[in-house]
């Protein structure tokens, strides 16, 4: 199955979503520039833009009307998550129309590539399974945000506070588009995750020269010395055709962070404000807890908020630092190949592998200004603590403020 074919449902979805602005025609099985998504993108990012701005500017009037049982810290986190997720909903927009040339590049190479492995090292890639794969994860993803986004309704239905179901409309679309973008995001790097696992398991299959050390007293025939020199041959040819497989696929990783590198960027920048916010509220609801069912849910509801934003931000960078880590493994397989030492071509070939390897290491980069891997887990986690310790001394102001005030 042809890649594009595999990645059908999600493009379909990308279209609807403003995300892609491709079609595949059917005759010629290649991507097509649509000028009806293009004009269609460019009117859904304007009345973003233009609402996102509306909010920013109508903020006052909404904290003037907000009642007194929300502390105006609280009101202004609120505020911050919502224009958050705008912010990263009209960024997530704004480069997939200006990125839309690379995209189209990306899986032009991305089908080049498929068919050197098809072609010359004779390996079927099984898009087919990739795109079972594809779709057990994006249910198992719209589940986790049907599941915390209903719970929170329900949780939010039981307060008195009026204003929140239209805060929460204003926010479900925007988080819904986000994640359609995080998807995209995982599905391009599973696909060089693969790729690359398939030139894994070719270097581990390859060997240079005969496993067996030579027995002096047994003579082999010219036949079977013609047929020996001849596997070591393709062998060779194949471990050449991989080198340059490699490269390709660095500069695919490469086109991958032009093309969602900024859409990385804003949106791990939204799910640190989510978290933290919502740490935020499940300590206020813990310092005015009172044992009661309601307190309760609304805990886990805080909860169950930040779970999409959590869960964004740990599958990104686990799936980043395993399709990183492949460098590393295809260096160590390299090395295991047994190769003929006296042999100058199988050594200049090692070595060159390996000096590629070595200067030509994968990573996957937020707009260039971090490499997304497990480090940034550490990293949200400091930054989250620090910040929920300045909100929370805020808070504590705000209070003893307000009882020296009704004293006086």
């Amino acid at each position: 199955m042809d890649i594009l074919d595999a990645l059908a449902p999600l493009q379909r979805i990308g279209q609807l979503c403003n995300l892609w602005q491709w079609r595949l025609d059917t005759a010629t099985r290649q991507l097509q520039r649509s000028r009806w998504l293009e004009a269609y993108s460019c009117v859904v990012l304007l009345l973003s833009t233009g609402y996102l701005l509306y909010g920013l500017f109508n903020e006052s009037r909404t904290a003037d009307g907000e009642s007194n049982e929300t502390t105006n810290i609280g009101h202004t986190v609120d505020s911050i998550q919502l224009v958050g997720i705008r912010v990263a909903h009209a960024t997530a927009l704004l480069e997939a129309l200006l990125q839309r040339q690379a995209q189209g590049r990306f899986f032009a190479q991305l089908r080049e590539i498929d068919r050197e492995f098809a072609n010359v090292l004779h390996l079927d890639l099984e898009n087919g399974q990739l795109r079972s794969q594809m779709n057990r994860r994006a249910l198992w993803m719209l589940s986790g945000y049907l599941v915390s986004q209903l719970f929170i309704l329900f949780t939010k239905m039981l307060a008195p506070d009026s204003h929140f179901m239209t805060y929460w409309l204003c926010y479900l679309l925007p988080l819904l588009v986000c994640g359609v973008r995080y998807f995209q995001i995982y599905t391009a790097v599973q696909i060089v995750h693969h790729r690359l696992e398939m030139m894994l398991r070719l270097l581990e299959s390859l060997q240079l020269n005969e496993a067996e050390q030579p027995q002096p007293f047994v003579c082999k025939s010219i036949k079977e010395e013609l047929e020996m020199e001849a596997l070591a041959a393709a062998c060779m040819q194949r471990l050449l055709a991989a080198r340059k497989l490699y490269q390709r696929l660095w500069l695919l990783v490469a086109l991958l962070n032009r093309c969602y590198g900024l859409s990385i960027l804003v949106n791990l920048g939204n799910d640190f404000l989510a978290i933290t916010s919502n740490c935020y509220w499940i300590f206020l609801n813990f310092r005015q807890f009172a044992a009661s069912p309601y307190d309760f849910l609304q805990i886990v509801g805080s909860t169950l908020w930040s779970a999409p934003h959590l869960g964004n931000v740990l599958f990104l960078a686990l799936i980043c630092e395993r399709a990183a880590y492949f460098t590393t493994r295809l260096a160590l397989s390299l090395h295991h190949i047994r190769v003929d030492l006296q042999n100058d071509s199988h050594n200049a070939l090692i070595t060159q592998f390996s000096l590629q390897l070595l200067h030509q290491r994968l990573h996957f980069s937020a707009a260039g200004f971090f490499d997304v891997d497990c480090t940034l887990l550490y990293t949200i986690v400091g930054a989250t603590t620090t910040y929920l310790i300045i909100l929370i001394q805020f808070h504590m102001s705000e209070g003893s403020l307000s009882s020296a005030t009704a004293g006086g």
